[in-house]
């Protein structure tokens, strides 16, 4: 899970609620940990462009910093220890990945490398994805051509609606449930889905909840 996909609240809480569906399992490092505390108060806090400039430029805000620490507490207790990936940082994995990758990005490429080595090592069948919002500095291709997806969250939830939709209707539902303040309606869910790629899913659920999809996105 890059960090720019643990950064949206709202997506954050869609992504967990199809893992606590069974349907994949999500991992991340400490660096990418560090980066959601730096970013936590300009993506997730902002009201409008102009205060996530401001939270941009401005020095790390302690209220920021807490709130940040406790989202991550959450996700770590949902996910369990074993959601931290190790050794990523080591020349053993970081030499393996594609020269495509931009240098900001090794760190979530080797990740990965790190997991599908396991996966290889232990003689399992795993897909191995990395789940990020930036896939031009990932090099889908060359990552491919390892045996890792690099896939946008829309197109995520897109593969995994594909194979159980009735357990991404559970956790979607879920999701629209538990989210009470504000209210968060299944047609803002569902706008949700299409600002992040998955217009496959919403499109789905729209036609069987008989909701209509909005004209704007609901906030991410």
């Amino acid at each position: 899970m890059d960090t720019n996909v643990l950064l949206p609240p709202r997506l954050s809480d869609i992504l967990f609620d199809l893992f606590l569906e069974g349907l994949y399992h999500p991992r991340w490092t400490k660096t990418i940990e560090a980066e959601f505390i730096k970013n936590f108060g300009a993506v997730a806090l902002a009201k409008s462009k102009a205060q996530r400039h401001k939270f941009a430029a401005a020095p790390p805000d302690p209220a920021h910093i807490a709130k940040a620490n406790g989202r991550l507490g959450c996700f770590r207790s949902a996910a369990g220890p074993e959601h931290e990936v190790l050794l990523y940082d080591q020349p053993e994995y970081e030499s393996k990945v594609p020269t495509g990758v931009n240098k900001g990005d090794i760190h979530v490429a080797s990740a990965a490398l790190v997991l599908h080595g396991l996966s290889h090592g232990e003689g399992l069948s795993d897909k191995i994805y990395v789940v990020s919002s930036n896939l031009v500095h990932l090099a889908v291709k060359d990552m491919k051509a390892i045996g890792i997806g690099v896939v946008s969250p829309g197109a995520f939830i897109n593969e995994l609606n594909n194979a159980a939709p009735g357990r991404v209707e559970r956790a979607l539902l879920k999701t629209a449930n538990d989210l009470k303040a504000p209210p968060f309606t299944q047609s803002d869910l569902l706008g949700l889905l299409v600002v992040h790629g998955a217009k496959a899913t919403a499109n789905f659920y729209s036609k069987k909840w008989k909701v209509k999809l909005p004209e704007r996105g609901p906030p991410r």
